[in-house]
């Protein structure tokens, strides 16, 4: 299935638009409607956003003023970022789930914020609503009874139009009457079912092509190259491909950004992340590192107990494993390595198909750990007055609480050297190259018959910017930000020259 996301700036049509689609039989996944059913009284985001702005922001039914609420946000930053850290992960969980439920040659994932929130990476189209500023602010106005200068705030809230516009695959121009949009969403709903692979009925003489530029009024002229192959290294041994792959992760005078390209390696990052998170603490040597540990612990339990997490191992084990037989017969290559990595890569993929049940199951039947995790979303929630349980486990001796641990985190054994070896193969497997950003911004068209999967930016530790990557696995957008003290940081207007990997191992 096709999936198009479609977004816009504050009052271009957005709602109008997706209405529009619905109308022809679309299905339609709405961010903002799932976000007012999140801060229900009651909803998985309404007690952490009370936590975080408290009972101000209440109703007299105990509902969450959301006026109150856009105007504390709008008004700062800091609270701005606060709200979407809570909102934006439950968002895209929600949309991930709704996208697996339908069933049709294509659907429309409406969001408004696809760009702010680094979500472009969920959706294999953009579709961009575009209006002039003036059309923006006199239709929020009308439409939400805030003043002009209200609108001027949550448009400089948002990216600017340039950028928006520059990763657009389809642009609809949405300045004049309703009559008018009408047509080029059936234009646009034509050109995603030939996508799809569905026959579209057209008129005599024309063709879906024709339709399609001929309704929409302006449609970007891309500006990215495309990449070209990457050429893609075996390590000389195992133990040189661990340590290319962390190489640069431990070069004191460079800062490693990536961005994964999809849901599996975004999963797999995250999971890494928390063994890492894991394995620290328990270095420590204070209660304050046992209870950080066992909090990363359940972290991850949470990650890993995930019914699709074994699953796609076991696909990403397969499928780098499959484009490793395609070096047998390349000269330079060392067999021997070869053979040890596809034979590790065999071995991992059988041990996770033997494993009975879900992953994680054992941990999250023992009942301490169970206790933890039902705690975990409360504030505070595992101090002794709630938990004696837990706090007499803490007051053990110190080392076996560590010897806990250990034993708890041995059950993702497995499941970390996985992601280990996967991860470093893909890492490890393109060298950077250095690239430059006109004016602070970077775009690159990629291959879609190359597996690309993570995108990293590699800059000096003593850089004064820092890089905004968002994309997907048809392209990929850099823009490098400079920090603005406390208010939104500001894109940098100078060249900025940078490493680049597209890891497509």
């Amino acid at each position: 299935m096709l999936t198009i996301g479609l977004t816009g700036g504050v009052g271009s049509g957005k709602s109008t638009v997706t209405q529009l689609f619905a109308s022809l039989g679309v299905p339609v996944i709405d961010a903002d409607e799932l976000a007012r059913q999140l801060v229900e009284k009651g909803q998985a985001a309404y007690y952490q956003i009370i936590d975080k702005f408290g009972q101000q922001i209440l109703a007299e039914d105990g509902e969450i003023n959301r006026r109150k609420l856009r105007e504390l946000i709008f008004t700062s930053a800091n609270n701005r970022i606060a709200l979407e850290s809570i909102l934006h992960p439950l968002i895209r969980r929600e949309i991930q789930q709704h996208i697996q439920q339908i069933d049709a040659p294509y659907c429309i994932v409406a969001i408004p914020l696809l760009i702010e929130t680094g979500q472009a990476n969920i959706v294999e189209r953009i579709l961009v609503v575009n209006a002039p500023k003036e059309a923006q602010i006199n239709r929020t106005v009308n439409r939400d009874a805030v003043t002009p200068a209200e609108v001027e705030a949550i448009v400089a809230a948002q990216v600017g139009n340039d950028l928006r516009l520059s990763i657009a695959d389809d642009v609809l121009q949405n300045d004049g009457e309703l009559a008018d949009i009408f047509p080029k969403v059936k234009a646009l709903h034509a050109k995603y079912l030939s996508l799809a692979g569905v026959e579209v009925p057209i008129e005599p003489g024309e063709s879906v092509k024709d339709v399609a530029e001929s309704a929409i009024t302006e449609q970007k002229p891309k500006v990215a190259i495309s990449a070209p192959p990457p050429e893609i290294t075996l390590p000389e041994s195992k133990q040189s491909m661990q340590s290319s792959s962390v190489q640069l992760l431990a070069d004191k005078n460079h800062n490693i950004y990536e961005l994964p390209l999809n849901e599996k390696m975004r999963t797999f990052i995250r999971l890494e992340f928390l063994f890492s998170e894991v394995e620290h603490f328990l270095a420590g040597s204070t209660i304050w590192d046992l209870r950080s540990a066992v909090n990363a612990l359940i972290a991850t339990l949470s990650v890993v107990c995930r019914p699709e997490i074994k699953t796609d191992l076991m696909k990403e084990l397969d499928r780098i494993n499959a484009n490793l037989a395609k070096f047998d017969s390349k000269s330079g290559v060392n067999s021997g390595v070869l053979s040890d990595l596809r034979d590790d890569l065999t071995s991992k993929s059988r041990s996770l198909r033997n494993m009975e049940g879900q992953l994680g199951q054992g941990l999250k039947q023992n009942e301490l750990v169970s206790a933890l995790r039902q705690r975990e979303s409360i504030p505070g929630g595992a101090l002794a007055m709630d938990m004696p349980s837990y706090a007499h486990w803490l007051n053990q001796s110190y080392a076996q609480c560590v010897a806990d641990i250990q034993t708890w985190l041995a059950s993702f054994t497995l499941v970390k050297e996985a992601v280990d070896l996967i991860l470093s193969l893909i890492r490890g497997s393109v060298v950077a190259h250095d690239v430059v950003a006109k004016a602070g911004f970077y775009q690159l068209t990629l291959d879609p018959d190359v597996a690309n999967q993570i995108v990293r930016v590699i800059l000096p530790k003593n850089a004064d910017c820092f890089p905004e990557i968002s994309g997907g696995r048809h392209r990929f957008t850099v823009r490098f930000l400079r920090p603005n003290g406390f208010e939104r940081p500001v894109q940098v207007e100078d060249d900025v020259t940078f490493k680049l990997i597209c890891c497509a191992l």
